[in-house]
């Protein structure tokens, strides 16, 4: 099976599987695939211009993500976003993230500490470059880049199982109600979080979470209100 190379630097290869499930999950979380809108295997194929297979492998895990639901005789929905699921995620993800810092700040490798860094650095300027949809864009692939990384650097891969469904919910309210306004901001927390992480400060990165995801709490919320 073909394969490229990671974008988070761990050093991993990507099976087409895998690549399928994240071309899907960004057409997912973007609304690229509209909340309640049906689908094909043969059409989500098309989209992403891979095989039947890989993306047959990757919808079970979407489905298992509750980011599609399956409709016996009728298809695949890709379900609406309803805020009190993204609330309960957000509150189960709060503390996972803290202990997934924690373990980034004291486990990780010296190479590990150095990319944490470099990924501070670009999300710094992410914060500086304003707010558009184009930016909005990258930050989402370099967002999911980061928890690669800390995850690795965790050295804890059931913390990372565990999060990875809740960040994608989590990712795709983001993106539906606030994502330019709270761009920087964002990227800010983020880069705060790399930084204490990088420097093993171990209640800086935990506490650097905790307030990632109040804030992405309270910008969604926020956002839910004002009806965006």
């Amino acid at each position: 099976m073909a394969a490229r190379q990671d974008k988070a630097g761990t050093g991993r290869s990507e099976s087409l599987a895998a690549r399928a499930r994240r071309l899907l999950e960004e057409r997912i979380v973007t609304l690229k695939l509209a909340p309640g809108s049906w689908v094909t295997e043969q059409e989500l194929s098309a989209q992403i211009g891979l095989g039947r297979t890989p993306v047959r492998e990757a919808l079970q895990r979407l489905i298992g993500d509750g980011l599609v639901v399956v409709y016996p005789r009728r298809g695949l929905l890709i379900p609406d976003i309803n805020p009190v699921d993204v609330f309960q995620a957000l509150d189960t993800r709060v503390a996972l993230e803290q202990l997934q810092a924690r373990d980034a700040a004291l486990r990780a490798k010296s190479e590990e500490r150095k990319e944490l860094l470099r990924y501070a650095d670009k999300m710094r300027a992410f914060a500086r470059n304003g707010d558009t949809d184009a930016a909005a864009r990258a930050y989402m692939e370099m967002d999911r880049e980061c928890d690669a990384l800390l995850s690795e650097a965790s050295g804890n891969p059931f913390t990372a199982k565990a999060l990875e469904p809740l960040q994608t919910i989590s990712r795709r309210a983001w993106w539906r109600f606030c994502r330019e306004a709270d761009l920087a901001p964002a990227a800010d927390l983020h880069a705060a979080l790399l930084d204490a992480a990088a420097d093993g400060r171990a209640d800086d990165a935990a506490s650097g979470a905790q307030r990632l995801v109040d804030h992405v709490r309270a910008a969604i919320r926020d956002g839910v209100r004002r009806g965006v």
